[in-house]
């Protein structure tokens, strides 16, 4: 059995990894298409953790086989 504190930093390790991944390829993507100005707030999706977070607290699958 895990404690609270351990499910939720791992799940938010998992978030924070999907976050910053989203935010590379986004910025590869529009670094390659010669734009020489972006919006950064378009590469920070910051809903993911939220949404992430959320999902496990309700339906109590933090994203593990137990």
């Amino acid at each position: 059995m895990d404690m609270a504190g351990a499910l939720l930093s791992g799940l938010f390790r998992q978030q924070f990894r999907t976050v910053v991944t989203d935010m590379k390829k986004y910025l590869e993507k529009e670094l390659n298409s010669g734009k020489q100005e972006f919006n950064i707030r378009n590469a920070i999706k910051s809903d993911i953790i939220t949404r992430g977070l959320r999902s496990a607290l309700a339906t109590g699958n933090w994203g593990k086989d137990r």
